[in-house]
């Protein structure tokens, strides 16, 4: 029986700026070096500074969507994904589960009311874990007291959602509102035919 559905931030509940960015630039070890320098900032391994500095050396272009996304609380966000939300709380217990380095989400991009929508936030930087790693899924699902076959799990990046399955979780890959709302809703619905 489902209980809890987690989300991910970017890419979901709003633009994924950090993925466009890499969009730009072209293959070689200068991309290489700046996902590597992501994923230590993620996991709380850098800091900002350190990040920004590094994907400049590694590509001699500075991460400007980043450091604006850093400094402007007012960016895009999916309000019809989190009005939905709003439906699914009395229902379930909902989750945060996201790559991140800062604790920009809470202070910047989503309101106190908007926070009270999930049960459990779970940043990369906090636990020093990220995905695809097993740790970050397991961490999620413990801290909402459900086990993962309980769970769904809704990311835009398709390996993550890959290795949460893995782990015994339901998946949604995101596309867009629409699609992710269809998916879940089956799902919901074949859960409560069992």
């Amino acid at each position: 029986m489902i209980k809890a559905i987690i989300f991910d931030c970017f890419g979901v509940l709003t633009k994924d700026w950090w993925r466009e960015f890499l969009s730009t630039l072209p293959e070689g070890p200068g991309k290489k070096k700046a996902k590597e320098l992501n994923h230590q900032w993620d996991a709380g391994l850098i800091t900002i500074k350190q990040f920004v500095q590094g994907v400049h050396e590694a590509t001699g272009r500075q991460p400007e969507p980043i450091e604006q996304m850093m400094t402007v609380p007012k960016v895009l966000k999916n309000t019809e994904l989190l009005d939905y939300i709003r439906t699914l709380k009395p229902l379930f217990k909902i989750g945060l589960l996201s790559n991140i380095g800062t604790n920009w989400i809470r202070e910047n991009f989503l309101t106190k009311d908007e926070q009270k929508l999930f049960d459990d936030l779970v940043f990369s930087y906090e636990i020093g874990v990220i995905k695809p790693e097993p740790k970050i899924y397991q961490i999620a699902a413990e801290r909402l007291s459900v086990a993962p076959k309980e769970t769904v799990f809704i990311d835009d990046v398709n390996t993550y959602c890959l290795a949460a399955q893995g782990l015994g979780f339901k998946t949604i890959n995101y596309k867009d509102f629409s699609q992710m709302k269809q998916e879940l809703e089956k799902i919901l619905a074949a859960d409560s035919d069992n």
